[in-house]
């Protein structure tokens, strides 16, 4: 019995780290969004999902393919060339994933507050 109950607290210890794990790359992702997109362009998280037409988490998935160009030139397509320039400045510095996950979460309703 007593094996059975470390088994379970374990379990939820285990289940505990890996939710904490889970949200720390959305965290980074906004955290490069605000330091980089947000400060060089003043435009709002929902706001940058209609720029470059973000509606379904796949559409975030194609944008984000091979080093974000595809965002890249959509960007600049629809005249933001600071928001376009600060994505560049994030793949230099190999923070793309975060970003990503930060889009997909805002793709799928979980929008940060400001």
């Amino acid at each position: 019995m007593k094996r059975l109950a470390k088994m379970l607290v374990a379990g939820v210890l285990l289940a505990s780290v890996t939710a904490t794990m889970a949200f720390a790359d959305y965290n980074k992702g906004f955290k490069y969004y605000s330091k980089y997109v947000k400060r060089a362009s003043h435009v709002k998280g929902t706001a940058f999902l209609k720029i470059a037409g973000i509606k379904t988490p796949q559409d975030v998935k194609a944008l984000f393919k091979d080093n974000a160009k595809a965002l890249i030139a959509t960007l600049k397509a629809k005249g933001q060339t600071k928001a376009a320039g600060a994505i560049e400045k994030i793949v230099k510095k190999h923070k793309l994933n975060d970003l990503e996950d930060f889009m997909l979460g805002m793709a799928n309703g979980r929008i940060p507050a400001g």
